[in-house]
C-alpha cells in the first residue's frame, strides 16, 4: 500500500492536540503502550539529540530500545527504531493497514499523521517487545499524542517561544503545557534554568510528588559524536534519566553510547572539503545555539542558504544568523508551508548583509560557489532538500 499517501491525506486534519483519539486508535491496538517500559522527552530544542543519546546507551548496554522521534527528513520510517534501525517500509504498510481497518471499521472522530504515527510506533515497540522505548514528544506535551505513556522517567530538556498560537504567548504558559508530561510519583531531569519557567515546573513536580533533577552544566562523560556546545547539557540529561530510573547500565556503555550517538541533519558536518553544514535550527533558541557554536568552532564566516517554514519568526532567526554570514542565499523548499523568499529578503534587505534569491534549494546550491564554508538551516524541509542535491564531496 501507499502509505505516503495515506498519511499526507490525514494533514488537512492539521494540528489538533487532545488525547480522545490516540486513546480511541490504541484501545483498538490492544493499548500497546502499557507493554513496554518508556523514558518521555519534552521540550523547545535538543529533545531529539537527547533522545537519541539516551536510545544509543541503553542499547550500548544490552537493550532493545525502540526510539520515535519526529519529523524526518526523507521518509516516515525514520521515525520509528528499533536498535538505530528504521522499521521496515513492509512492517509499517503492516501498521498502517491495521490501522486504517480500525478507521473504516469503528466510529471515530479522524486522527491526525501524527497521532496515527505514534499508535503505529507504540504497535511495532509492543509487537517487537522492546525493553524500553525512548519517545519524543511532537508538540507541547499535556496534549501531545505522546502523553498517553506512564513512563520510567521525563526529561524537559529546555522551553523558549514556540508555536505561541497553541501552546501560549508567555513562558509559563508554554512550560505548563510541557509540564504536562509530568507523572504521579514519576522522575524528571531538565536543563532548564530560567527562573520563570523553573518555577513552573518546581510547581508541577511539587503537586505531583515528582523527584525533580535540574542540570545545569554538562558533564565530563566522555566523547560525543554529536557536536554543538549544547550537546553536553543533553547527554547530562540522557545520562541523569536513566540514573534516575534505576536502570543498569554501566560507565562503558555510556561513553559508547555517547560516541556512537548518530543525530542526521543537527549540526551534521557533510562534507571536509568544501566544508558544508547542515543543522535545522527552526527557532530563535536553535539559531543562537548554532551561532555560539559555530563562532566557538570556526574562526571564518559562512556561506548560508536559508529557508523556513510560514509559522516560524524568521526575522529573530536570521537576526542571529548574520553575524556569522558573508552571504545569505534565500530560497524556498519543497513543502508546501514554507515561506515566502520575497518576505525573508523584505526583512534582510534592512540588514547590513549581502543577500542572494533562490527560487529552488537546487539553484541555492548553484548559487553557492562550492568552494567557500556552506551552513544550510532555518528547516528540516530544506535540509532534506539540499542533501538530496549535495554529491559529490568528500563526505565526513
Amino acid at each position: 500500500m501507499n502509505y505516503v499517501r495515506f498519511l499526507s491525506s490525514l494533514e488537512r486534519f492539521g494540528i489538533n492536540l487532545g488525547l480522545e483519539r490516540i486513546n480511541f486508535l490504541l484501545d483498538q491496538l490492544g493499548n500497546p503502550q502499557n507493554k513496554f517500559k518508556s523514558i518521555h522527552i519534552a521540550g523547545t530544542n535538543g529533545k531529539g539529540s537527547s533522545a537519541a543519546m539516551t536510545a544509543s546507551i541503553l542499547k550500548e548496554a544490552g537493550y532493545k530500545v525502540g526510539l520515535y522521534t519526529s519529523p524526518h527528513l526523507f521518509d516516515f520510517t525514520e521515525r520509528i527504531k528499533i536498535n538505530s534501525k528504521d522499521i521496515s517500509r513492509k512492517e509499517f504498510s503492516e501498521g498502517i493497514k491495521q490501522i486504517k481497518k480500525i478507521l473504516t471499521t469503528k466510529q471515530s472522530n479522524h486522527p491526525t499523521t501524527f497521532e496515527v504515527l505514534t499508535a503505529l510506533a507504540f504497535w511495532y515497540f509492543a509487537k517487537k517487545k522492546v525493553d524500553y522505548a525512548v519517545v519524543e514528544v511532537g508538540m507541547g506535551g499535556r496534549l501531545d499524542a505522546t502523553n498517553v505513556l506512564l513512563p520510567e522517567v521525563s526529561i524537559i530538556t529546555n522551553i523558549d517561544y514556540e508555536h505561541i498560537e497553541i501552546l501560549g504567548k508567555s513562558l509559563a504558559k508554554i512550560a505548563k503545557e510541557k509540564a504536562g508530561i509530568i507523572k504521579p510519583g514519576v522522575p524528571v531531569v531538565t536543563a532548564e534554568r530560567k527562573k520563570e519557567v523553573l518555577a513552573v515546573i518546581k510547581r508541577v513536580c511539587k503537586e505531583k510528588s515528582a523527584k525533580l533533577k535540574v542540570e545545569s552544566r554538562a558533564k565530563n562523560i566522555g566523547k560525543k559524536n554529536l557536536l554543538g556546545v549544547y550537546q553536553g547539557l543533553n547527554a547530562a540529561c540522557a545520562v541523569s534519566a536513566i540514573n534516575l530510573a534505576g536502570i543498569k547500565v554501566g560507565k562503558a556503555a555510556i561513553k559508547k553510547g555517547l560516541a556512537k550517538t548518530k543525530w542526521p541533519g543537527r549540526f551534521q558536518i557533510v562534507s571536509k572539503r568544501p566544508l558544508v553544514i547542515v543543522d535545522g535550527a527552526h527557532n530563535p533558541a536553535g539559531a543562537k545555539n548554532l551561532r555560539v557554536t559555530i563562532e566557538e568552532m570556526f574562526k571564518q564566516k559562512f556561506n548560508i542558504i536559508f529557508g523556513c517554514q510560514q509559522d516560524k519568526d524568521y526575522q529573530k532567526i536570521l537576526a542571529e544568523l548574520k553575524s556569522i554570514a558573508s552571504q545569505i542565499i534565500l530560497t524556498r523548499s519543497s513543502h508546501k508551508s514554507a515561506q515566502k523568499i520575497k518576505l525573508l529578503a523584505s526583512y534582510l534587505k534592512k540588514q547590513d548583509i549581502v543577500i542572494k534569491t533562490a527560487a529552488s534549494p537546487r539553484k541555492a546550491i548553484n548559487v553557492w560557489d562550492g568552494k567557500a564554508p556552506l551552513l544550510v538551516t532555518g528547516s528540516l524541509f530544506l535540509l532534506a532538500d539540499v542533501l538530496k542535491k549535495l554529491d559529490g564531496f568528500e563526505r565526513a
